[in-house]
């Protein structure tokens, strides 16, 4: 199920989801083909093995807005800024690795930006017919992936039962959290 959501404060839309079972031989030419078919939209696309939720997506999507808004943005596209904050850092080349979509990766998040809500809806549609089984639950905090995160995020035992112990809300909202406080280190 895909998710769009308006970025308050802003004129951008967002629609997030999940797929699996995806066969990317050639990145750069998976990429060029999903513009291609979603030419009027700007596209990323994400290794979802380290995504903590949709929601963990849309906060990145809103701060790389708010970022690049107020000229604070360390990547000149949203496509970058966005994976940056989905993947707490600042470094271009340390957020590729952890989320970056590879010849590996087999389930994959797709974000999709637009300045008018329908045609963010019809260029997630017509990435998607690109993509294959959309499947949102290849977004979900499982416990498998709680341990996954725990290590990619740097993310203690002790941080989480602050947020109430080992769930996948508290940590959604760690991640969450980290990601809005790369603004603050700039």
């Amino acid at each position: 199920m895909v998710h769009c959501r308006a970025i308050k404060g802003s004129e951008w839309f967002v629609c997030i989801g999940g797929f699996r079972g995806v066969a990317i031989r050639d990145v750069d030419a998976f990429l060029e083909r999903l513009k291609t078919v979603a030419s009027s939209s700007i596209i990323q696309v994400l290794d979802a093995k380290h995504v903590a939720g949709w929601e963990h997506l849309f906060f990145a999507a809103v701060n790389a807005v708010k970022a690049l808004d107020s000229k604070r943005g360390l990547a000149k596209n949203l496509a970058i800024e966005t994976l940056l904050y989905a993947s707490c850092q600042d470094q271009i080349s340390k957020a590729f690795q952890i989320l970056g979509a590879s010849p590996e990766t087999e389930e994959l998040a797709l974000i999709v930006f637009s300045k008018d809500e329908r045609d963010a809806e019809s260029s997630f549609k017509k990435a998607a017919e690109v993509i294959g089984l959309e499947e949102d639950r290849v977004l979900e905090v499982t416990e498998d992936k709680i341990r996954i995160l725990k290590r990619v995020f740097d993310i203690s035992d002790p941080e989480l039962e602050t947020r109430g112990g080992e769930s996948p809300e508290a940590l959604t909202s760690l991640i969450i959290e980290r990601g809005a406080l790369l603004a603050a280190r700039r």
